[in-house]
Parts: structure tokens; C-alpha cells; sequence
């Protein structure tokens, strides 16, 4: 083999960085859907008015706030590392905001409001995951 050839089958410092900003996405989104599917048993516990369900659902709620800037941040790495597609940060950020004012609904408002931001978080929540599970694949 010539060194040519073995050259380009080395990898390269700057190709280590996608294939970590892309795990370390990956890690944040599938934690932040077992963190929904937390807070939609707890919700259901709060329904039906278990003892201590408002304060497990309180603390997920904290829970997802941590996560979902986790993604943020992660989201932005990989698109700084591979130049990719910005629409994936703007998601995440858009739902890391979207989850304050749900939250904030949860305790001032009713629950007409505060449902449909958990339905939106969900969804957004769960559509990351899959990109970056399948879509960001391609662009790392």
C-alpha cells in the first residue's frame, strides 16, 4: 500500500467530531422521549389524583428542561461539525421554549392549554429522535 492510500484511510481529527456531536444527540433525544413518556404517566397519576404524582411530574418537568437543552446544545454541535442543516437546532430550540411555556401553563392555566404544549413537545420531541437516528446519520 502507498502511503497515499493509507493516509486516506486514517481518520481524521475533524471527522471524530461529528461522530460525537452525532452520539451525543442521539443519547440526548432518546433521553428526552423516556422523560415524555415519564411525564405522561405521571400526568396520568396527577389525573387521577394519586398521592405525590405533583411533585413527580414538577420534577420531570425539570428533568425535560435539563434534557432538552442538552439536545439544543448537541443539535448545535453537529451542525457546526458538519455543516449540516440548521433546521434541527431551530427545532430543538423551538421546543426547549415551547417547554417553559407548557410548563408554565400546567400551573396557570388549564389543562385546554397546557395538553396541546405537551402534544407539540411530544411530537417534536419524537420527530428529533428519528432524525437523528436516521437523517443526521447522513449528514455526519
Amino acid at each position: 500500500m502507498s502511503s497515499s492510500t493509507t493516509s486516506t484511510r486514517r481518520a481524521s481529527p475533524r471527522s471524530a467530531a461529528p461522530s460525537g456531536a452525532l452520539r451525543l444527540l442521539q443519547a440526548a433525544t432518546a433521553l428526552s422521549v423516556l422523560v415524555v413518556l415519564a411525564q405522561f404517566v405521571t400526568a396520568g397519576q396527577l389525573l387521577s389524583g394519586a398521592p405525590g404524582a405533583e411533585g413527580l411530574h414538577a420534577a420531570g418537568a425539570i428533568a425535560l428542561h435539563v434534557v432538552q437543552g442538552l439536545v439544543v446544545v448537541a443539535a448545535l454541535l453537529l451542525q457546526r461539525a458538519t455543516r449540516g442543516p440548521v433546521w434541527p437546532t431551530a427545532l430543538a430550540a423551538l421546543s426547549f421554549l415551547v417547554g417553559f411555556a407548557q410548563a408554565w401553563t400546567g400551573d396557570h392555566a388549564g389543562l385546554a392549554v397546557h395538553v396541546p404544549g405537551a402534544v407539540i413537545t411530544t411530537v417534536v420531541t419524537v420527530w428529533l429522535t428519528a432524525w437523528a437516528f436516521s437523517g443526521a446519520r447522513r449528514t455526519a
